[in-house]
Order: structure tokens, then C-alpha cells, then sequence
């Protein structure tokens, strides 16, 4: 039946603008020619952003959003952005302030990155890509899906090379597209990161990161055992 199979091409071209809307374009299983970021990798702050103050940014924001709800309800609390479910009508406890980012999903991606390590070693092979910062290690297979723990339960994580930069995309189920892309400079002697981390409850952010190459390793945490 030519109309019912229409139907269906339809919806499954309706799927996969969806998918590569959520996704962004679709990532390769190829390492490009002459690229390898497989080295060790030193922060250089002066020349990264700095989360601390994108933090700062997002406060004020969240704290507008805050205020404007206060005016329109007439209420001297309402929930800070991302406190689905919680009960913010209520003074804080103890008379403290309350931190408008304490719920925020977006703000909690942010500040995993200030608890990571200033050392970065990156080993690449043509089947996996790992990242070790000595205090976290992450490792991906190029132009993989799998489902990860990310920010409020699950998400679907993708990754592989756009272009010359290998890109990390993660989905939570509920909170915001996070991409990580790693690439070299123009020069090609720094590491730069870019962690972009879409709108959900406040305006999209990007954190640049750039690193140095070094002959340094990063500190390891200290073995539980004797």
C-alpha cells in the first residue's frame, strides 16, 4: 500500500530529524589524517575560563528568574530554577539563604569541572579514546551509544570525530545537552576543550579549557588499602 509505506518513510524521517536534533550532526568512527591529542596535558588557567566565575553568572541569573517570579506570585520564596518537585515555599532553613543554583542541573555540570584534576593524559587508539585527568578517567569508543549516569538518572551518551576535534554528547533524561569537544589549537601546540552545556533552566553556557603540553603527571588518590 504506497500511502501507508509514505506514512511510515515519514515518521522515520520525523525519528531521525529528532535524533540529529538532540544529537547534532553525526559523528565519525575515523581518526582524521595527522590528528592525534594522545599526550599529556597541563591546564593553563590564564589562558581558560574560569568556572567559578560562569558560576557567578549563573547565580545572578538564577536570582533574576527568582525575583521575577516573587513579583508575578507575590510570595517571598518560590523554587529555584530546576527544584521540580521541591518545597521552596518555605523560609529557608535556619534562616540561611537559600543558593538559587542548590537544585540547578546545569550548574551541577559546571562544578564537576572545578573537581577535576589541572592534569589531563590522553591515550588514543583507533577503537577507543581515554581521558584521565588522575582523578576521574573517562574512556569512549569511537561513534559508540551507550546509556551513562548523568545528572538525574540516565542519559544517552554518544561520541566520535567532527572534523578534527573529538566530540562527546550527552542527553539526560532530565536536565541539559551536555558536548564536550577536545581538538588542538590552530598552532596545534595546546589542548583546547570546550564544554557547552545547552539551555534547560537558564541561558546555554560554554567553558573553554586550554592545556600546555607537560612531562608532568597528575596526583593519584591515596590507596585505601595498607
Amino acid at each position: 500500500m504506497p500511502i501507508a509505506r509514505a506514512g511510515a518513510l515519514l515518521v522515520c524521517a520525523v525519528a531521525a530529524a529528532a535524533l540529529a536534533a538532540c544529537f547534532g550532526p553525526r559523528m565519525s568512527i575515523e581518526t582524521p589524517v595527522g590528528v592525534s591529542l594522545a599526550g599529556n596535558w597541563k591546564l593553563d588557567p590564564a589562558a581558560s575560563d574560569d568556572p567559578q566565575k560562569t558560576l557567578a553568572l549563573m547565580r545572578a541569573e538564577a536570582q533574576k528568574i527568582i525575583n521575577r517570579a516573587n513579583a508575578a506570585q507575590g510570595r517571598s520564596e518560590t523554587p529555584p530554577p530546576g527544584a521540580a518537585g521541591a518545597d521552596a515555599s518555605g523560609p529557608p532553613a535556619h534562616g540561611a539563604r537559600r543558593d538559587p543554583l542548590q537544585y540547578s542541573a546545569m550548574a551541577h555540570v559546571v562544578e564537576a569541572l572545578l573537581e577535576r584534576s589541572d592534569h589531563l593524559s590522553i591515550r588514543q587508539a583507533a577503537d577507543e579514546m581515554v581521558f584521565d585527568w588522575s582523578t576521574s578517567r573517562r574512556s569512549f569508543v569511537p561513534g559508540a551509544h551507550s546509556v551513562v549516569s548523568a545528572e538525574g538518572g540516565v542519559g544517552d551518551q554518544t561520541s566520535g570525530w567532527d572534523g578534527k576535534q573529538y566530540v562527546v554528547r550527552i542527553k539526560p533524561q532530565m536536565g541539559p545537552l551536555i558536548t564536550d569537544s577536545f581538538g588542538l589549537s590552530a598552532d596545534g601546540k595546546h589542548l583546547v576543550e570546550k564544554v557547552h552545556v545547552d539551555q534547560y533552566e537558564l541561558p546555554a553556557v560554554t567553558i573553554t579549557r586550554t592545556y600546555n603540553p607537560t612531562t608532568e603527571t597528575g596526583p593519584r588518590p591515596l590507596s585505601s588499602g595498607d
